[in-house]
């Protein structure tokens, strides 16, 4: 039901900018944690809300093959082909994490993502132009950026650890804006 919410508000929203405000007061923040567990890895990962961000810890274990921890949205229809970027404001420590961008249910699809550096606990603005996601599939780069046509059948919204190591993190987020 939210998914299908968050589909009207992007169809009927001011075109020239779309965001997710995280916090307590979000209705739009039906976002989820994926564990490398799926596939018997030993990562953990855990969301908090507070009034004003999310805040989604936990640890890295590469033990068993994991190696990853995600917070994701909801399945959706999210049309980004007439924004040029996003912008997110976060503060994180312990590992790079990475912005995604989904078109297809599958895992083992291509998908795009772009690099979210670790902040050392000060909070970032970041503007992170959209044409300059890369590829990838199961953790490997592939050649290309998004096009305009997969800009337009986004389906789900994402973090994920993107580094190979294991460790604690913290990754605070604030706010998700597409310009």
């Amino acid at each position: 039901m939210r998914a299908i919410l968050i589909t009207i508000a992007l169809f009927f929203m001011n075109s020239s900018m779309y965001m997710i405000d995280f916090g307590t007061s979000c209705d739009t923040c039906d976002w989820f944690v994926v564990v490398d567990g799926v596939m018997g890895g030993r990562s953990k990962g855990t969301v908090v809300e507070t009034e004003d961000s999310v805040v989604f810890t936990g640890e890295i274990s590469l033990e068993n093959n994991g190696g990853f921890a995600s917070y994701r949205s909801a399945y959706g229809e999210y049309d980004l082909s007439k924004f040029t970027e996003v912008e997110i404001r976060y503060k994180s420590t312990g590992q790079n994490f990475a912005f995604t961008l989904n078109n297809y249910q599958r895992f083992y699809k291509p998908s795009f993502k772009h690099e979210l550096p670790v902040t050392n606990g000060m909070w970032r603005e970041i503007k992170l132009p959209l044409r300059n996601f890369k590829k990838y599939r199961l953790g490997n780069q592939l050649s290309g950026n998004p096009s305009e046509e997969e800009l337009a059948s986004i389906i789900r919204l994402g973090l994920i650890s993107n580094d190979e190591k294991a460790s604690a993190f913290i990754i605070e987020i604030d706010y998700i804006r597409f310009k």
